[in-house]
């Protein structure tokens, strides 16, 4: 045999340092690309929640603005997060159970705004706010929505000066 069939022979074996090393190289490159994967799953859950956490702050908000029984609650109205399924004030139950989530919607009179021409304070005009807190990974979250309610079944019923 010559030489170079001899050396061919010897090298067709792969040696444990070579796949030691493969083996390192390989991890070297999976294991940042499986953590980009980890951290982006764990932001596209952040991101679900807080969209779910957005549409049931709407959805209170929606029902508050246009419930008439809300405004003759005594204010401002606390409540708890089953006991008005029927009305439309609830969160959803997976974030209640799996977050720990709590809402709490307040209607009072809108501060600083006055009546046109008399400087009155407008009593005839509300501001609603929805506020839901939850805990994720143990960091606690809030997410909150304010908005404005004029109650237009009223003679005095003005113009304000000023909104924000």
């Amino acid at each position: 045999m010559s030489l170079i069939n001899k050396r061919s022979l010897s090298r067709k074996a792969i040696t444990f340092v070579e796949i030691l090393i493969a083996i390192f190289i390989i991890g070297v490159g999976i294991i940042p690309v499986l953590s980009l994967f980890l951290k982006g799953t764990r932001t596209v859950e952040t991101g679900g929640n807080i969209f779910q956490v957005a549409v049931a702050a709407q959805n209170i908000m929606d029902t508050a603005r246009s419930d008439s029984y809300i405004w003759r609650q005594e204010i401002p109205l606390d409540f708890p997060i089953n006991a008005n399924r029927e009305r439309g004030l609830y969160l959803p139950l997976d974030l209640v159970k799996k977050y720990k989530a709590t809402a709490r919607l307040k209607i009072d009179e809108a501060k600083g705004h006055t009546i046109l021409d008399t400087g009155e304070p407008e009593v005839n005009l509300y501001q609603i706010d929805v506020e839901v807190n939850w805990e994720e990974n143990g960091v606690k979250k809030n997410y909150s929505l304010m908005n404005y309610r004029a109650n237009i079944n009223t003679q005095t019923m003005k113009t304000s000066t000023r909104f924000e």
